[in-house]
């Protein structure tokens, strides 16, 4: 079933159009309200088109930034294709800077492709797969760690089963040039928009660009030179070199390091370091009970820290932190 979410600009007029996808909500404050989502078109010579989204989780600020200014910066004139950008597609949560939508708790990277006459949140998702997913031959989904996770600045990617979409993915991550890039063989997480995407036979690819509830110069500039790299992988404009060889990290379920109980975490590594099986990850603090010795909690695999939790506070089952071994392209196909 089709949902009400509508576009207000068409995606063929030549030049920059900024718009908007919209859906209709009724709520205490508005009786004929509307979920306003922007949307920017940027057509130039006949070409490939490419989606750019970000703000799919509202506390995650790198791509959204990035692709703000891409919408304004960037000229139809210098393009061989179509530019659609959505910098923030989980409107609600990204206006109040939450992972999940204010108005039903729904997140957004967890029911792609969504459905016609479910809740806002699946309307928004919806939407966009039914809207704007298939004028894509490109898709990038550009997301960070948001309030409770710093990354390193990567790339990121699940690898799907068909071989050719497959290397072209290794391909395009490769080419966004961060200096690392996370692979996953066998997601967990299902829903996202990524694997709607690869479903459709799109080539596409998200990021994790650090977080912590914050945006750094280096981040951002992971963000916006990869996306212009990416933009010339895609045959939209020239393409452009990549500095220096890229580091490709296999992720898998045994990399990511749990919680076992409430308490104050303390880590015992940085971003970046390399580990091995059974090193210590960090130590979990029980403030209610000072008679007892902090917990020490260990790593199960070797490989690269690519990702920590930042609130010292956590919950039993909160990630505090997970791993990347490295790989290489032939070993990932």
């Amino acid at each position: 079933m089709s949902g009400p979410a509508e576009l207000d600009i068409p995606l063929d007029r030549p030049g920059r159009i900024f718009g908007a996808m919209r859906l209709p909500w009724s709520h205490d404050e508005s009786a004929y309200g509307q979920i306003v989502i922007p949307v920017i078109v940027i057509n130039g010579a006949p070409g490939p088109t490419l989606l750019a989204t970000a703000g799919v989780h509202g506390d995650e600020y790198e791509g959204q930034v990035a692709l703000s200014d891409l919408a304004r910066d960037i000229e139809p004139s210098s393009l061989r294709g179509r530019l659609i950008i959505v910098p923030a597609a989980n409107a609600p949560a990204a206006a109040i800077g939450r992972r999940t939508s204010p108005i039903d708790g729904g997140n957004l990277a967890r029911v792609f492709p969504g459905h016609g006459d479910g809740t806002p949140t699946t309307q928004i998702a919806e939407g966009i797969t039914r809207l704007l997913l298939p004028a894509a031959d490109f898709v990038i989904d550009m997301h960070s760690g948001g309030r409770t996770l710093e990354y390193m600045p990567c790339a990121w990617a699940r690898l799907p089963a068909d071989k050719h979409l497959r290397a072209r993915t290794l391909d395009a991550l490769i080419a966004f040039g961060a200096p690392d890039a996370g692979v996953v063989a066998k997601p967990q997480a299902i829903g996202t928009f990524l694997s709607a995407a690869q479903s459709a036979g799109k080539v596409a690819i998200s990021t994790e660009l650090g977080g912590a509830g914050t945006l750094t110069p280096y981040s951002l500039s992971v963000a916006r030179e990869g996306i212009a790299r990416f933009l010339g992988f895609a045959g939209l404009t020239v393409p452009k070199p990549i500095p220096k060889q890229v580091r490709l990290l296999a992720v898998e379920p045994r990399h990511f390091v749990r919680s076992p109980g409430r308490g104050l975490f303390e880590p015992a590594t940085s971003l970046g370091q390399s580990v091995a099986a059974g090193d210590i990850a960090g130590r979990l603090h029980d403030i209610e009970r000072p008679d007892r010795a902090p917990e020490t909690i260990r790593f199960e695999a070797p490989g690269i820290v690519m990702c920590r939790r930042v609130p010292a506070r956590t919950e039993a089952g909160d990630v505090v932190a997970h791993l990347g071994q490295p790989s290489t392209r032939e070993a990932l196909l």
